[in-house]
């Protein structure tokens, strides 16, 4: 297997669909869809104001032209209020960096090559940032809307405390989709349910 290296934008939820449901399904171009909080702020194009207008139970915004050919940003949104901090990212990268197969067949010392390559990414990028690697908890498969994911997580510095941080790759044949999600940690109680909710949420359809 090819070596795997990483190089993360760091950081940065499932629901009824009913008009009554403090969660809004957002579908995504490139077949992305997931439900994210109706008051959480959605960062840039004025999609927080789309958002927080809706009466509906779906936010359309896959007919959004994007280009081919390199990673490109499908949302971010943080919570509310902004005293708070939780967040979700998604990023769709062409082509995607190894195949579902190459996925499937990581043994566990691949993963534990890409865990310690990763360590050694964070912990030059995040003090970049202002922030510091506090914990990394290590690289394991998973599956999500039937691919094969990594799943990266880890515990870094933050302004008002530490923050848990889950990367999620998801690679399928056209595309790698990044699910990146945050919490920080004193406000687990209140966040780490919805994170939960998010990630459980997320379906890829077939694109293209």
């Amino acid at each position: 297997m090819k070596t795997l290296i990483f190089v993360i934008g760091l950081l940065f939820v499932p629901a009824a669909t009913s008009a009554e449901s403090n969660f809004v399904l957002v579908k995504l171009p490139r077949g992305v869809h997931l439900q994210i909080p109706k008051g959480w702020w959605l960062l840039g194009k004025d999609y927080n104001q789309l958002l927080q207008s809706t009466a509906e139970a779906v936010l359309d915004l896959s007919g959004i032209g994007l280009p081919d050919g390199q990673k490109t940003n499908l949302i971010a949104a943080n919570s509310m209020p902004r005293t708070t901090y939780a967040a979700v990212r998604v990023d769709s990268n062409i082509p995607a960096f190894l195949s579902p197969r190459e996925i499937q067949t990581a043994t566990a010392a691949d993963l534990k090559d890409i865990g310690n390559e990763l360590r050694g990414v964070l912990e030059k990028m995040l003090p970049l940032q202002n922030n510091q690697l506090l914990q990394f908890y290590g690289v394991r498969k998973d599956s999500i809307s039937g691919h094969p994911a990594l799943v990266i997580e880890y515990r870094r510095s933050g302004p008002k405390g530490p923050v848990i941080v889950q990367i999620n790759r998801v690679f399928t044949d056209s595309q790698e989709v990044n699910i990146n999600l945050s919490y920080r940690e004193s406000e687990a109680a209140l966040w780490k349910p919805v994170v939960t909710k998010i990630r459980q949420s997320i379906t890829l359809t077939k694109w293209p």
